[in-house]
């Protein structure tokens, strides 16, 4: 049985790499006021859809919003921060005993004056819902009867067959 994953462990893996790739700070929602750039912010915004009773399909979207320093808002530094964040998600990323592959890694520029990076990381795996099974003893043996033209048929099927 493969490990589950959780959302904040896939959070912390994207929160560290950040951390030593650009050696900067990496906010969640906590500071929205009187940050120090350069810095991240992530969020994470999940879609479960239900695949089997024992499966679920997980889509995790993993939203970076670079604040670059001043002096730093222009197009070579954005394409440098979207390269760098590329090469390390391109195949998709190692958390816990699972690697989970990367769908898509998706580059946008936000703000007033289009001067704040966003990328997207998408990630799309299968996930064990941890559901047990129900408990209810497997049958050994069926007796079968049926009808086969005007024949009647009698069979019995037991767990060796």
């Amino acid at each position: 049985m493969a490990e589950i994953v959780k959302m904040i462990d896939i959070v912390k893996t994207v929160t560290q790499i950040l951390k030593d790739e650009f050696k900067c700070t990496v906010y969640s929602d906590e500071a929205l006021e009187n940050f120090k750039k350069p810095c991240f912010f992530i969020a994470a915004i999940p879609v479960s859809i239900p695949q089997t009773t024992n499966f679920m399909e997980k889509h995790l979207s993993i939203v970076l919003t670079y604040f670059p320093k001043d002096s730093m808002r222009d197009e070579v530094h954005y394409l440098d921060v979207f390269d760098r964040i590329q090469s390390h998600f391109a195949l998709g990323m190692k958390v816990g005993g699972r690697f989970l592959h990367v769908d898509r890694v998706t580059p946008d520029r936000v703000g007033e004056e289009q001067d704040i990076l966003q990328i997207t990381i998408e990630i799309i795996y299968l996930e064990q819902t941890g559901k047990s099974e129900s408990g209810a003893e497997m049958m050994e043996e069926i007796e079968v009867n049926g009808l086969n033209g005007d024949e009647t048929v009698h069979d019995f099927i037991d767990n060796n067959s």
